[in-house]
This record gives C-alpha cells, sequence and structure tokens, in this order.
C-alpha cells in the first residue's frame, strides 16, 4: 500500500508527537496513537501497546519527517535520489560503505551505492520508481532509418527493403497515404 501524506494527519501525528511523555501514555493519547499508525500504514495497531510503542512513535516520526520533505521541497537539499513511500523510517546498512544510511542523511552517493547493491526498489530518482527510467535507457534506440522503416511497414503493410533510403522510404509513404486519401 501506498502512503497518502496529507497535512491534516502530518499534523495530528505532530501534535501527538509534540504531546509531554505523560499524555502520551494516557489511554486518550494510546487511541490516539492507534488512529494514526492505522491511517498511516493501512493496518490496525495489533500486539501489545506497550510493547511496540517506541514503533508507532517512529512510524509517526518518519510520517511527519518525510511529509515535510515532501510539502516543502524548497527547503530540502536539490538531491536526485530520495527514499520510497514506505522505506522512509528504514535503515540501510553494509559492510562495503562506512554509514548507516536514513532519510535524515541520505545523499544521491549513499542513494547510488545501495541501488547498486541491489535496493533501488527503495529509492525514487526525480520522484520517479527508478525501474522506470531504467526501462527507458534499456529502451532500444531506433535509428531515423528503423523508424521509417516502421512506419513504411505500418502503411504499407509489408516489410521495406533494406536498401531503400530514408528519402524512398519518406515518398513511398507519402504516395501510399495520398492514394488512401484520394480514395476517402
Amino acid at each position: 500500500m501506498a502512503v497518502a501524506y496529507t497535512e491534516e494527519i502530518a499534523s495530528r501525528a505532530q501534535a501527538w508527537l509534540d504531546a509531554s511523555y505523560s499524555k502520551r501514555h494516557t489511554n486518550e493519547y494510546k487511541a490516539e496513537l492507534h488512529a494514526l499508525y492505522a491511517l498511516i500504514t493501512g493496518n490496525p495497531a495489533a500486539g501489545c501497546t506497550n510493547c511496540n510503542f517506541q514503533g508507532y512513535v517512529d512510524i509517526l516520526s518518519a510520517y511527519v519527517r518525510h511529509y515535510q520533505r515532501q510539502s516543502t521541497p524548497e527547503l530540502m537539499a536539490n538531491a536526485t535520489y530520495s527514499l520510497a513511500p514506505g522505506f522512509e523510517n528504514e535503515q540501510f546498512v553494509h559492510e562495503s560503505y562506512s554509514e548507516v544510511v536514513t532519510a535524515d542523511n541520505l545523499t544521491d552517493k549513499s542513494a547510488e551505492f545501495f541501488i547498486s547493491k541491489g535496493f533501488k526498489h527503495a529509492f525514487l530518482k526525480n520522484g520517479k520508481a527508478i525501474e522506470d527510467e531504467a526501462a527507458k535507457e534499456d529502451a532500444p534506440k531506433l535509428t531515423e532509418k528503423q523508424k521509417k522503416q516502421a512506419e513504411y511497414k505500418e502503411v504499407l503493410g509489408t516489410d521495406a527493403d533494406d536498401k531503400l533510403t530514408i528519402a524512398q522510404l519518406t515518398e513511398a509513404i507519402d504516395a501510399k497515404r495520398a492514394e488512401h486519401d484520394k480514395q476517402d
């Protein structure tokens, strides 16, 4: 499930986080914590609240942090990469990398390192899934002649002779289209 970042949920989460320690542990605040957890994750809060309390709080903190990154991009560093929804609270660790990478210290260099280690699903490049951009980059580049040959086949219904030049292909395509136009 993709996380929906809204001002209403972010405001409620921030208000909850701003509450004092003693207020956070009241039944009213625990109920709000469960409600916010369900809104953010799409799943009900389950298990022992005391056991899972810090995990729930971490999810609220990550949600607010990521909402702020999305709603005020002008305040964020001009970075190519960001964490994909659902990975905002993750820590990325690798024996070949000298630091733990989180949403707070993510750089393009660290993102590229972890992407090269098989974690491209956890990052966005310019706000888009990396698979989408990789597919575009890996798509075969067609020459002008190949494009005209494909158009020739589409219009004339047969493969073009490889010996035909772009000008000859264009001429044949135009002639066939003119013929179709006269019939209409």
